[in-house]
């Protein structure tokens, strides 16, 4: 309904949680991204809840661009994908290495599950965006709360060293299917040229 130019997708489509009810397969949950539209491309990369196996044959056969450690040309920007921090081997170094390979000469947008990411490649991407922290999800007192570089970026925009970070807190929930002083949200960001 936003009629966006790009859409994006930053991982953890399913599971993670203690119990799934109704239980549901993967394509139950991936297809319905097949009816996205946006003319520059649907871009995706894995969360620490998605199949390393599974994901990428299930995105396979929809519209949806999954990038791990590799990058898109998608018209005026290049879109670049990090693997999941957890998978192996090196998503760090497979990043780096496809932010280097990537063709020079167009703004270049980083899509990471973790906000980690945005730590680890200075320089070349203006842009990152990330989720994984669900934005705390639950907000309560004596309820564990997120540790280390996802506290300090739960949610929102982060300027640090030229770059962007954003850390969406998206629409699901892990472990515990509930929210409690998170909302769920669809981010939408206008770009813009430089001046």
């Amino acid at each position: 309904a936003l009629n966006p130019d790009m859409v994006v997708l930053t991982g953890d489509y399913m599971g993670g949680k203690l119990f799934d009810f109704p239980e549901m397969r993967l394509e139950k949950a991936l297809f319905p991204f097949d009816k996205l539209r946006a003319p520059l491309g649907i871009y995706a990369v894995q969360g620490n809840h998605d199949s390393p196996l599974w994901t990428p044959r299930v995105f396979a056969r929809t519209r949806v661009k999954l990038l791990v450690g590799a990058w898109a040309d998608a018209g005026p920007l290049i879109v670049v994908g990090a693997d999941d921090m957890y998978n192996l081997p090196g998503p760090v170094a497979g990043l780096q290495e496809a932010v280097r390979e990537a063709p020079a000469g167009k703004p270049m947008i980083v899509l990471s599950h973790q906000p980690d990411f945005f730590q680890h490649v200075p320089g070349r991407p203006q842009l990152f965006i990330a989720g994984h922290t669900h934005g705390g999800q639950v907000w309560l007192p004596g309820w564990p709360s997120l540790k280390g570089y996802d506290a300090t970026h739960r949610r929102g925009m982060f300027r640090e060293h030229g770059q962007t970070l954003i850390v969406s807190s998206g629409l699901g929930t892990s472990v515990v299917p509930m929210r409690i002083g998170v909302p769920p949200e669809i981010v939408e960001i206008t770009l813009v040229p430089q001046r």
